[in-house]
C-alpha cells in the first residue's frame, strides 16, 4: 500500500493531498498569507480522515515556489 502526501503553499492557496493505493483526498483553501496557520491543521486533518499517520506515509511531495509564503 502506497500512502503519498503532497503539500502547495506557493501561492495565496493552501493545499494538501493524500494519495492512498490511488485513491486521491485532498483539502484547499484560499489564506492569504496564513499558510503557517493552516498547513498542519490541513494535514493532520486529511491524515486523521484517511486513517493514516505521519509514521505510515510513504513519501512527501512538496511544491517549492514561486512564491514568499511557506513554500
Amino acid at each position: 500500500m502506497k500512502r503519498i502526501l503532497a503539500i502547495d503553499s506557493s501561492t495565496q492557496a493552501c493545499s494538501v493531498a493524500l494519495s492512498v493505493d490511488g485513491q486521491l483526498l485532498e483539502h484547499f483553501e484560499i489564506v492569504g498569507q496564513s499558510h503557517i496557520q493552516r498547513l498542519l491543521p490541513m494535514m493532520n486533518a486529511l491524515m486523521a480522515e484517511a486513517g493514516v499517520s505521519a509514521r505510515q506515509l510513504d513519501g512527501l511531495v512538496c511544491g517549492v515556489g514561486p512564491g514568499s509564503f511557506v513554500g
